[in-house]
């Protein structure tokens, strides 16, 4: 499947045959962008497999022009997501605020990964996933299966999809679950750590999303 660009905006995906299509009818030219999965950013689509589509016909002359890079859009949300995600636990840290709209940002990006990787035999669904973290006392018991089971599934994932991907190690969330009911103990001295390995275990989540959304294509 490819993407290209028509009047500064994204198209697609599209096949190969669509292209060639495109391409007879003048509408795609030598210096339009291109991308596909696995290229590293857009490029002119004489620079790619898809140059013998115009066969014999010579590019036109034109000046070299630096390639515009244009981001898959649910890639972009999510990594948004994420920025605004540990901007909110900056505030936090420094200024006593932005807790809530932190945990808000971090169950969004929960909830649409536990909704990438859903499938027939899986133990929750999305909605299930995420409202069981809100039950008072359940809770307690089912953020550990929750947050090890979206790890768990993206490794899965990984593995299914033949994606290249580093796994996420199941002590991480386990860890960060156990630091955060023991601030309660502890007066707050785990609190610092929960805060860090919520930050790397939202990262990984985030990471593995995209990857498989990637993968997927």
């Amino acid at each position: 499947m490819w993407y290209y660009t028509l009047n500064n905006q994204q198209v697609g995906r599209v096949e190969e045959a669509e292209i060639k299509k495109l391409v007879e009818a003048g509408t795609i030219t030598h210096g339009t962008l291109v991308w596909t999965n696995g290229m590293a950013n857009w490029l002119p689509i004489a620079q790619t497999p898809l140059a013998g589509l115009f066969g014999t016909m010579p590019p036109p002359v034109a000046p070299p022009v630096a390639a515009a890079v244009y981001e898959d859009p649910e890639v972009a949300t999510m990594r948004k997501l994420f920025m605004w995600f540990w901007i909110s636990l900056i505030g936090t840290l420094l200024f006593g605020v932005g807790l809530i709209v932190a945990g808000v940002l971090f169950f969004i990006i929960f909830y649409k990964s536990w909704k990438q990787i859903e499938h027939e035999g899986i133990r929750a669904n999305a909605d299930q996933a995420t409202a069981g973290c809100f039950i008072p006392g359940w809770n307690y018991y089912w953020v550990f299966p929750a947050f090890r089971g979206l790890a768990k599934e993206q490794n899965n994932k990984f593995d299914s999809l033949n994606i290249a991907m580093e796994k996420m190690d199941l002590r991480l969330p386990t860890w960060m679950i156990i630091c955060l009911f023991g601030s309660a103990v502890t007066f707050g001295l785990s609190l610092i750590a929960f805060i860090v390995l919520w930050v790397m275990y939202t990262n990984k989540v985030k990471n593995g999303y995209i990857a498989i959304h990637q993968g997927s294509k």
